[in-house]
């Protein structure tokens, strides 16, 4: 190598100009002039004196050397962090030695040393992890630092920006990044379950790919945006996302928006929050970094279906024949007239069959997912591929899904940058629920099959008619639903540095999600014989598909004035075009079940309805500005405003205005605490912000016409009448925090809020009188007010060596409160109907709405003396020709009038039996790691919520024609031998017709969500693969065990209704436990 020609012998240290070959040009060499000299001297026992030049600083020997004898070499390089912005100012120094430069503007160094057999450079900066590299002849060494942040150091997305956990001035909650790098959560939901207070997640039912119920403080609507916003990699998802759809081994970070102060930024989209998820990008200057991972997991019930055998269902069947013949006056039951059907030879069968065995089996899931990130100086890139496959415990449920994820960033030049993602999901879904359903209320008396193997179809005579009895194997095999979903987002970003604290930001948009549904029941089939049996199977095609185009230009301030002012400011405006189409065609009486063509060649429409459909579309138009003001690192301001512009609504009401501001004191960094050694963080904050709702029908304000026919002639008919005067839901929100940390590097550390929200104008489909011919149309008739408290903490118990332990616990209250209604769209005065629940003013939304029991009637005289009460009616209005006997529920008479009045429409008698809103929930998590090995468990809890158990009110008594079976509890009846149950004597077909609170059940509970062991190999094991740079294994159980005195399958189950929420228990589907083990590797 050749001697650098600058260099001369000297007697005292000296500061050497260093030639340098410039990164942007490949021929010559120029000198580097840096404007910035920040290396420091290094202490040696000779005390060197510190230069200053306009040159990197290098530092040599006291020691005379006469440096023509030696040889010298040069090299350079960028530091960057891990996103591929440059880092001026780190500190370069050679190991062993008192040689060192630091970085210039851009990030570049240079640096001349005397060559030796082993050189190693240590490279350093505030905020990041000190890293070592060998050298090993090459003259260029470009360098990724990584993060070494505290906890409030970590950043935060915030919507059209980031920030960091110590400057947020708004209520946002962080989701722990340790949890999403470890946890083996099958779905997103399920990892997010109860870690963060004021977010509630009911998980669904067990069926493979069912979805997720999210909330955040509470319920701010009755129609459309009730679930929180998604925005994916700073891209709102359309409003039919799953968040399940996400592969969690994609995710970087996900914070939550919870208070307006926050999530104004979201205007009209943001009224129930905005759930922030970043996606795992492409890493600059990393060679290819490959990772996989795979799980196998199987699944068991959590809770059987427990029905009574053929010998209890005789038993009972006839007991009840023999109630309802006492119930209509009959003493010679043989009069009865349901007597012949039931004492018929044939009417019960021999067998005793298992029908749910016949449909269950052993549940499993695979899951495959690979990726590789990587870059080079100037670029990154990424992309992943995640494979499911799930086999439900239900035969005939199946769910398969491919995810996918492909990201590409490149620095065009100096001055701008583009990033380029495109991610989806294709899923096939079979499901059938009419297969379990039906199974859980098959007669165990029917044989399932025929001698030769074939199914066995039951039929018998009731009032002149045949009936057949359902085989649930039939509904189970063809009785099913295939649907195929494509989900496609694709994203494109141009950031322009205009100025060193300017930038502009574009960005384009498009999604697109379209799904094919397909179902079809046989001619043997309950539903595809026409129940009757004058239909020949029963076909339903569906197509619905959603495309969506946004518009983003961004326009971002950052600048620091002097040593305490720092200013950021953002402008940005959106533009959201969304498409809707939906078709259904509907086709029966099939030439054959089995062999069908594509366009369903030879059967006949549908007789309500062959074919329908829709098309519709809507554009939202916005303008953003926020602006944040930092002074003297303790004292924070921020205030954004957001105005939004609707197709959905007239053009009086179109646009929406949605501000917010919020302020924040951190204490902690007041001279008075800053050296505190037991306080290491303390902030105050304070918010108010507006959020709106827009989610109504594209043409809720427009009255709209519908093609028809009459007398063969064509005509028009309105088939929707417009309101109008239809408005924004807007919600207004207050938010005062605290968040705390405490010892050093906050080993404890958490957070307490209070926030109060009003939401008013609820947008609700008002039913019209039938006088109009209309269904319904859309109104502003109630308020709502959510309010609350919400705290969390955690700590680091244990920290050294080879021991790790740690311990997280949040809660949360929220109080829902109706606070006005509309007179003029309500059935009664303060309140308004909705099935079995009521939206009362002043009381809580998830009310349970029926009749009061107060046990039953234990003996005729009890029955006489409510009777005697009132003589010119029945105490308990029965039909006419039934009376009440002992064992009936008795019904509580709530207005005194000396009777119960049942009749429907009526609700003098009703009252409120419970709320599904519980008192409060949260959930916890420790992870306690030694050496290689980590266990983690996972906590979920809810405690004062009551709910209906559909199930056991629909299934304790039989079907008028006793074609059903019913759960064991039926076997708790009265009876005069059980005088003192609390359980009503057997009947047919008469407490199903009232809602009542017999199946009302206290629904709190304490859950063990997950628990998962994981052992990661020593890094001396694993290098000497030369392949692998990681290599662990893990073994994990989910939904390990729930503590509840609720009876039902579960006491998370959820209706899809806005205002019944988890107020009934519908589910069809068992819930199931899932045990995983799997294997994950990092391919270097």
């Amino acid at each position: 190598m050749k001697k650098n020609p600058q260099t001369k012998t000297r007697q005292k240290r000296v500061l050497v100009p260093v030639k340098t070959k410039s990164p942007r040009k490949r021929k010559g060499w120029g000198l580097i002039v840096l404007p910035f000299l920040c290396c420091l001297p290094l202490l040696s026992n000779a005390n060197p004196t510190r230069h200053h030049t306009g040159m990197n600083e290098l530092f040599m020997s006291e020691d005379p050397v006469n440096d023509t004898q030696k040889e010298t070499i040069v090299i350079r390089g960028i530091v960057k962090d891990k996103e591929g912005t440059p880092l001026p100012g780190v500190t370069i120094l050679i190991k062993g030695s008192t040689v060192g430069v630091s970085t210039d503007v851009k990030g570049e160094y240079v640096i001349n040393v005397e060559k030796r057999d082993s050189l190693i450079l240590s490279f350093s900066f505030v905020g990041m992890k000190t890293k070592e590299v060998k050298w090993t002849g090459q003259q260029t060494l470009n360098v990724v630092l990584e993060e070494e942040v505290s906890e409030v150091e970590e950043v935060v997305v915030i919507g059209y920006g980031t920030t960091t956990k110590k400057d947020l001035t708004g209520s946002v909650a962080s989701f722990d990044s340790r949890i999403i790098e470890e946890s083996t959560a099958t779905s997103v939901a399920h990892m997010m379950q109860g870690q963060i207070p004021g977010l509630s997640i009911l998980a669904g039912d067990g069926a493979p790919g069912s979805p997720a119920r999210l909330e955040i403080r509470g319920v701010p609507s009755l129609s459309g945006a009730t679930s929180p916003l998604i925005v994916v990699d700073n891209v709102p998802m359309t409003s039919d996302f799953d968040i399940n759809e996400l592969n969690p081994d994609d995710i970087q970070s996900i914070d939550i928006l919870k208070g307006a102060s926050s999530a104004a930024i979201y205007g009209s989209r943001a009224a129930a929050g905005v759930i922030m998820i970043m996606t795992k990008g492409g890493r600059r200057d990393q060679k290819p970094v490959i990772n996989y991972s795979y799980d196998y997991s199987t699944t068991s019930l959590v809770s059987d279906v427990n029905t009574l055998t053929t010998d209890e269902f005789k038993m009972l069947v006839m007991e009840a024949v023999r109630n309802g013949a006492k119930a209509e006056g009959y003493d010679d039951i043989t009069k009865y007239s349901k007597y012949a059907t039931f004492a018929a030879s044939d009417f019960f069968g021999e067998a005793n069959t298992p029908w749910m065995k016949y449909i269950m089996r052993d549940g499993s899931k695979q899951q495959h997912k690979v990726s590789i990130r990587g870059g080079g100086s100037s670029f990154g890139y990424n992309a992943s591929l995640g494979y499911t496959n799930e086999l439900g415990q239900v035969k005939g449920t199946n769910y398969e899904r491919y995810t996918y994820d492909i990201g590409f960033n490149a620095d065009i030049n100096k001055w701008i940058r583009a990033t380029v993602k495109v991610s989806g999901t294709i899923s096939d879904r079979l499901s059938n629920n009419a297969g379990l359903s039906t199974a859980a209320k098959a007669r165990p008396d029917i044989k399932a099959y025929n001698d030769d193997g074939s199914l066995y179809l039951h039929s018998y005579l009731y009032s002149g008619r045949t009936y057949y009895v359902v085989n649930p194997i039939i509904e189970m095999e063809e009785n099913t639903t295939e649907s195929e979903d494509h989900n496609v987002r694709l994203t494109g970003n141009l950031e322009f540095r205009i100025l060193p604290e300017l930038n502009l930001i574009t960005q384009y948009t498009y999604q697109t999600r379209k799904g094919e549904r397909y179902a079809y029941q046989s001619s043997r089939t309950q539903a595809g014989s026409g129940y009757w049996g004058d239909q020949k199977g029963y076909g339903r095609k569906t197509h619905s598909k959603t495309d969506s185009k946004e518009l983003e230009i961004r326009l971002s301030y950052m600048k620091d004035f002097g040593e305490n002012h720092k200013l950021t400011a953002m402008l940005a405006s959106n533009y959201n075009d969304e498409e809707q189409e939906y078709y259904t065609l509907s086709m029966t009486d099939f030439p054959d079940d089995y062999v069908q063509n594509a366009i369903w060649q030879g059967a006949n429409p549908y007789k309500y309805g062959a074919v329908n459909g829709s098309a519709s579309g809507s554009v939202l138009l916005s303008f953003v500005g926020r602006i944040e003001y930092k002074f003297m690192d303790r004292y924070l301001v921020t205030g954004t405003i957001r105005s939004d512009g609707s197709s959905k609504f007239s053009p009086k009401y179109r646009w929406g205005t949605f501000p917010s501001f919020a302020a924040a004191w951190i204490v902690s960094e007041e001279n008075f605490l800053k050296n505190s050694q037991w306080l290491s963080f303390l902030k105050i904050r304070a918010g108010w912000g507006k959020t709106g709702n827009g989610w109504v029908g594209e043409y809720g304000w427009r009255t709209l016409y519908s093609s028809t026919d009459y007398q063969n002639m064509p005509a028009t008919i309105p088939s929707q009448i417009g309101n109008n005067e239809l408005k924004w839901e807007s919600t207004k929100q207050y938010d005062l925090g605290l968040d705390f940390g405490f010892l050093k590097n906050q080993r404890i550390r958490g957070s307490l809020g209070f926030y109060k929200k009003t939401t008013k104008g609820l947008l609700y489909p008002f039913t019209m009188a039938l006088s109009t011919g209309m269904g319904s149309t859309s109104v502003n008739f109630a308020n709502i007010e959510n309010k609350g408290i919400e705290f969390d903490i955690s700590a680091t118990i244990i920290q050294n060596k080879d021991w790790n332990w740690s311990f997280g616990f949040n809660i949360g209250k929220n109080k829902n409160k109706i606070t006005g209604l509309d007179a003029e769209y309500i059935s009664a005065p303060g309140q308004t109907y909705l099935s079995n629940t009521v939206i009362r003013e002043g009381e809580s939304l998830g009310l349970i709405y029926g009749f009061e029991t107060d046990g039953v009637f234990r003996s005729q005289a009890e029955i006489d003396y409510y009777e005697s009460l009132n003589p010119d009616y029945q105490y308990q209005e029965q039909y006419s020709y039934r009376k009440t006997i002992p064992g009936d529920l008795k019904f509580v008479d709530q207005d005194g009038d000396g009777r119960v009045n049942k009749v429907y429409g009526n609700h003098e008698d009703k009252i409120v039996l419970g709320c599904s809103r519980p008192d409060f929930e949260g959930g916890f998590n420790t992870r306690l790691s030694w050496k290689g090995f980590t266990l983690s468990i996972q906590g979920t809890f809810s405690y004062g919520a009551q709910k209906a158990w559909t199930a056991e009110a629909n299934q304790f008594c039989f079907a008028s024609t006793g074609t059903a079976n019913v759960l064991d509890v039926a076997l708790k009846r009265w009876t005069p031998e059980n005088p003192d149950s609390n359980y009503p004597c057997v009947r047919l077909d008469f407490y199903n017709n009232d809602f009542t609170d017999f199946s009302v059940y206290n629904a709190s509970y304490l859950k063990i969500q997950n628990v998962n062991l994981e052992y990661k190999f020593p890094k001396y094991i694993v290098d000497k693969t030369k392949i692998f740079g990681n290599i662990s294994v893990f073994a994990s159980a989910n939904n390990v065990c729930t503590f509840t005195s609720y009876p039902g399958p579960s006491p998370e189950s959820w209706s899809s209704d806005a205002i019944q929420g988890a107020s009934v228990d519908t589910e069809a589907y068992p819930k199931t436990r899932t045990f995983n083990f799997g294997v994950k590797v990092t391919i270097k």
